[in-house]
């Protein structure tokens, strides 16, 4: 079985990597070649750029390790596609050759997106022609105490899984009951019916709290050639749910998931950060910005941007950046907006209730202080205040900072007191716990929708 997975992995580089350049020799071809052009002076390094941007995106979300059904490729397929795309505009538009090159980017691009999504179909349907081989799979028995895990059930199931599961047997209930043996010779009559029945590997849950003779039965198990398998479950020892890791070849428990403590995921969202923030830097913020300084210079007597100490991630201070949305004041730091504030300026009010006025903080991201999407930063004061009335309040500071969260887009956004405050806390804590990409981009798009159809709770 792992055999078999890894040729497919292999095939399924190798036809990307085709697909990726044959495209780019075709989109060349029509463009230049058909047209009595030269091929511009940007084309080689351009190929390469493309190729090493493909090898480094999958190598560091581990793309080619994905488990191979439908489902999870395309799913993966989409992040990768979108990373991808980002940091390609990103190069074009700085280095680009003028020469018909946006014909060739578009024709390039339209190719690549569909014969790779084209590509993905048949190498499924390829793979459920080709079944594995039989006798590489394993003959499995898991054995354990409490109710045998769904998920663990799952996971067995699968075809790619490697193994044929015989069954869970729980040993304080295995052979005949009536009879009073020891727990240790239970497990032995587990071990002698795995014996009897071909099992090569045997999955011990939830670990005795009586006294065990290991030894013995890793012997038994060994000399049977029967390998003796530990599922550690430490749920019964803590109040909330645990996380178990791998750190330098230790097991490691957390009493949370942090997806992002993984460098996979910090990369892909760091790559999402700075891409992002470009495009939108030379989509709009070029422009926009200045007319925008230009309309509250002409509002009010002060500064354009107005800079604040914010909590960012591990609670270091940074300094925040807006577009001024008040008259000065004596109250910035310390006295939070409200609605119907009179310290708003007219052209404020608008910058506020839009989130016009946040802009700027595209730059704390390419400063790499903030991210686009994390918990909101707060002022240093409400930062010292709430942390001591409001449970789990500092765990949100283990993330970076983020122009929009999911306590935003769910509601819990400007004036919070009380409850509503524990619940955007929540929501954060939440998020830190239950981070993917696809998170992300749901966040964005629901900003977007918020922001276009109208926030109650903005001003």
């Amino acid at each position: 079985m792992l055999r078999y997975n890894l040729f497919f992995r292999n095939s399924f580089l190798l036809l990307d990597l085709l697909v990726l350049n044959a495209t780019c020799f075709l989109s060349g071809y029509f463009v230049f070649t058909q047209n009595g052009l030269k091929f511009p002076f940007f084309w080689t390094q351009y190929i390469l750029i493309v190729n090493l941007l493909w090898l480094f995106l999958t190598s560091q979300t581990r793309y080619y390790f994905t488990e191979l059904t439908f489902i999870l490729i395309i799913r993966k397929t989409v992040v990768i596609i979108f990373l991808y795309l980002l940091l390609l505009i990103c190069y074009y538009l700085i280095f680009h050759d003028k020469q018909r090159t946006n014909e060739f980017f578009m024709i390039q691009i339209l190719l690549q997106v569909f014969l790779i999504f084209f590509s993905r179909y048949i190498f499924i349907k390829t793979k459920e022609k080709i079944k594995p081989i039989n006798y590489d799979k394993r003959r499995a028995l898991i054995v354990g105490e409490s109710v045998f895990p769904p998920e663990l059930a799952d996971r067995f199931s699968r075809p790619d899984s490697g193994y044929t599961l015989l069954g869970y047997h729980s040993y304080l209930f295995f052979g005949d009951t009536r009879k009073e043996v020891s727990l240790y010779e239970k497990l032995c009559q587990i071990i002698n019916y795995a014996i009897a029945h071909k099992v090569s590997e045997i999955f011990l849950m939830d670990l005795p709290k009586e006294n065990i003779d290991w030894k013995s039965l890793m012997k038994l198990a060994e000399e049977n050639l029967i390998r003796l398998k530990f599922i550690p479950n430490y749920d019964n020892f803590f109040s909330q749910k645990t996380n178990l890791s791998i750190e330098y070849g230790f097991p490691v428990i957390s009493l949370r998931k942090e997806p992002l403590e993984k460098i996979e995921n910090r990369i892909i969202k760091k790559i999402f950060d700075i891409a992002f923030s470009v495009f939108i830097l030379f989509l709009m913020l070029w422009w926009l910005i200045p007319f925008l300084a230009i309309l509250i210079k002409f509002s009010s007597k002060g500064p354009v941007f107005f800079v604040q100490k914010r909590s960012g991630r591990n609670g270091k201070v940074f300094n925040c950046y807006k577009l001024r949305s008040m008259y000065l004041n004596e109250d910035a730091d310390s006295k939070e907006a409200i609605r119907d504030d009179e310290r708003f300026t007219p052209i404020g009010k608008i910058l506020r209730r839009t989130n016009l006025d946040e802009l700027p903080q595209f730059f704390n991201v390419l400063k790499g202080e903030m991210s686009i999407i994390g918990p909101r930063p707060h002022m240093l004061k409400h930062t010292e205040e709430y942390s001591q009335i409001v449970d789990q309040f500092m765990v949100r500071h283990f993330l970076k900072p983020g122009l929009t969260g999911w306590a935003q887009v769910n509601g819990f956004r400007g004036d919070l007191t009380g409850t509503k405050m524990h619940k955007r806390v929540e929501l954060d804590v939440w998020y830190l716990e239950n981070w993917n990409f696809y998170l992300d981009l749901k966040i964005i798009i629901q900003t977007l929708y918020v922001t276009i159809k109208g926030d109650k709770n903005a001003f």
